[in-house]
């Protein structure tokens, strides 16, 4: 039945096609972007949805919701080799078109798909009403991780040097070039006064798998700093913190993404009201 309600559709994007499911009626829509190999039509394969699944069934009761699985993932198609934040907001913007969802958007993106929405900021500030970065990735992060993580040694734990080169695109099915999103990122240094809010992992957050203990102590302050800087987007941010979740915080703390989200949506609608 879950399923049924929640049926996702295609569209074609220059001869690839792209899954999507919109849901939900009401303005500003919310648009998000979910991390690096999440396929979100596979979360609602299951028989209670988690993560983004969960965030999207809870939001929709409020106001328009668009989600997407990019090309690679679930059941969209591949797209040529390597891919940027541009190519991927393209993609975004048939699904928008396809969906007939109007803009305004409060974009939310997590982890790598912060780097999306910003880019689909830079590009369409027009459309851009709002924002919400979950746990985002920051342009910075590789050079202030590398700083932290030890020397290379032989037979080191793989995730020591994902931290210090940042993803391989060779090695994901959507071979996402992290390296070149990174400084597309850069270049949207504002959003002007548009409302951000700026949700971030918990500092008590357990080491992830493969990550030695010491160096995940010296990680989490700079993470957290790097989080912080994120809020120099925006003359109208809020940062809200976890209390327990790792980078995965809409799997782990779904209710605090929702009201972030909420959040938004909310100060949009207050700034519409004001206009007329």
């Amino acid at each position: 039945m879950l399923r049924m309600a929640y049926k996702f559709k295609s569209v074609d994007c220059g001869g690839r096609s792209i899954r999507y499911v919109c849901k939900g009626t009401g303005i500003p829509a919310v648009v998000i972007d979910q991390g690096q190999g999440l396929s979100i039509e596979r979360s609602f394969e299951r028989s209670v949805p988690i993560g983004w699944g969960r965030v999207f069934i809870r939001v929709q009761e409020s106001v328009q919701v668009v989600m997407h699985d990019r090309a690679g993932l679930g059941s969209s198609d591949p797209a040529p080799a390597p891919r940027t934040s541009s190519q991927m907001v393209d993609d975004l913007r048939v699904v928008l078109a396809e969906a007939r969802v109007p803009s305004p958007y409060v974009l939310v993106g997590h982890s790598v798909g912060g780097f999306n929405v910003r880019v689909f900021a830079g590009r369409y500030p027009d459309e851009a009403a709002g924002m919400v970065l979950v746990d985002s990735s920051h342009p910075d992060q590789i050079s202030r991780l590398a700083e932290i993580v030890p020397p290379e040694a032989p037979g080191e734990p793989p995730p020591l040097r994902l931290l210090r080169r940042g993803p391989d695109a060779t090695q994901s099915t959507e071979h996402i070039d992290f390296g070149a999103c990174a400084e597309q990122a850069r270049k949207v240094a504002t959003i002007g006064s548009r409302p951000l809010v700026v949700v971030s992992q918990s500092p008590r957050a357990l080491a992830p798998p493969g990550i030695p203990v010491p160096v995940w102590e010296r990680m989490q302050p700079a993470w957290s700093k790097l989080q912080a800087d994120l809020m120099r987007l925006s003359g109208e941010s809020t940062h809200m913190m976890a209390t327990h979740a790792g980078h995965m915080v809409q799997l782990e703390e779904p209710d605090l993404v929702i009201e972030a989200i909420l959040h938004v949506v909310h100060a949009v609608r207050l700034g519409m009201r004001r206009l007329h």
